[in-house]
């Protein structure tokens, strides 16, 4: 299949919160959990933003890899991925991060060279929400 990878633009947006409510009802996510709001020929994306490493500096965080169903199989994820390093690269990141849900394939991504760190360093993940996040913040007497 003949695909083109391509930074994303404001037109794109409807059509990256439909994948999104897709992989929202891939996890069991309630539809009010969604908070993103907005309505192509687009089959897929990847989502990201730079982070910064203790000790590698900056990386780039991948948030979301997807591709529709039935576009899977024809290495547009895999193009995708080679796009997120390339633009990693030329901003001078050190790492492409990703946190990956255990039904995913991670066979995938150990393909293109990326490492398991909760297998190799036993890594785990922690994350605050909403209402977590502001009863932390308000207890804060700075």
């Amino acid at each position: 299949m003949n695909c083109i990878i391509r930074p994303c633009t404001v037109k794109d947006c409807k059509v990256i919160l439909q994948f999104i409510k897709e992989i929202a009802v891939h996890y069991r996510v309630p539809p009010t959990e969604v908070k993103v709001t907005l309505e192509g020929g687009i089959v897929g994306y990847v989502l990201s933003s730079f982070t910064y490493s203790t000790w590698k500096g900056r990386n780039l965080y991948v948030d979301n890899l997807y591709v529709q169903p039935q576009f899977r199989g024809q290495q547009i994820g895999k193009r995708l991925i080679e796009k997120a390093a390339q633009a990693a690269v030329a901003k001078g990141c050190g790492q492409l991060r990703m946190h990956i849900a255990k039904t995913n394939e991670m066979g995938f991504l150990a393909r293109q060279g990326g490492q398991d760190l909760t297998a190799k360093e036993g890594w785990s993940l922690f994350h605050f929400k909403e209402d977590a996040l502001r009863r932390l913040a308000a207890r804060s007497k700075f």
